[in-house]
């Protein structure tokens, strides 16, 4: 017994441990959001001390601040929902539908995940060009709807629910997307969770792609604004407004996290214990 309590101690220490090494470059960041100096004095006070709140009054009426995030908001909901949606009906159709070289075609999406982005970006630019798509919302929404990650994700999630409850429903005279909308898209509301947190996170840090085609500073999103505070071609990095700055753009995705954690974590665990 004292043995093991021994280990639970240990075990829990390391993760404590883990935890203040996540948590600590996000508690510095806040601190430093409020204060009139980014270096301090050796050693660094660790404590919530309030100096100003005039970064985030400056950063909020900086160049085009509120239409930054609110471009980043439009972009990161519409990426999301259509990636979402989109993934969940080729995850179902990998998962209960057969037809002919339904397998192949599923290693082919899989095998995507193993190209990096930068090896397509250019020929992706040029396909923009041709269409006319550059510096609009649509060249920076549209290429990211299909995610071979959320397609994998709810392919996975789907072949957990028994086939007994749609066989079932079949028997009743549903068809296919009836049951698809009406038992399977409920039921796999974890796999949507995780799904759209993913895609949200990834649509809302998003950089290399948005400062490829977007070129006027109005459309810009804020990875790209954030880089406004380092002055002239990098010059002098302004630290103390940029941290305000990255604390504002954090928000939106603890608001998403908090809101779907619970189904979240438990798509998480279903998925582990599937595979």
């Amino acid at each position: 017994m004292a043995g093991q309590a021994v280990k639970a101690w240990i075990r829990r220490a390391v993760q404590v441990i883990i935890a203040i090494v996540y948590f600590l470059p996000f508690y510095w960041m806040f601190l430093k959001s409020f204060r009139s100096s980014i270096f301090p004095h050796f050693p660094p006070n660790l404590l919530p001390v309030v100096n100003t709140i005039g970064n985030y009054i400056y950063v909020w009426r900086f160049g085009d601040f509120p239409i930054w995030y609110l471009n980043s908001i439009l972009i990161a909901v519409a990426t999301t929902a259509g990636s979402v949606l989109i993934g969940a009906l080729a995850g179902y159709a990998f998962a209960r539908l057969e037809f002919r070289g339904r397998d192949v075609l599923f290693y082919i999406v899989l095998a995507t995940l193993m190209i990096p982005f930068p090896v397509i970006t250019v020929a992706e630019y040029i396909f923009m060009v041709d269409i006319g798509w550059v510096n609009t919302y649509q060249a920076v929404i549209i290429p990211s709807m299909v995610s071979a990650v959320n397609i994998f994700l709810m392919r996975q999630y789907f072949t957990t629910i028994p086939t007994e409850v749609e066989e079932a429903a079949r028997i009743d005279g549903l068809r296919t997307h009836q049951i698809f909308a009406i038992i399977a898209a409920p039921l796999a509301k974890p796999a949507f969770a995780a799904a759209a947190i993913y895609t949200f996170l990834a649509a809302w840090n998003s950089f290399l792609w948005p400062l490829f085609v977007l070129q006027t500073p109005g459309k810009f999103t804020l990875p790209l604004a954030i880089n406004f505070f380092k002055g002239a071609n990098g010059a002098q990095i302004y630290w103390n407004q940029m941290t305000a700055a990255e604390v504002l753009s954090l928000i939106p995705t603890l608001m998403i996290y908090v809101i779907f954690e619970r189904y979240f974590i438990k798509g998480i665990a279903l998925n582990v214990n599937k595979g």
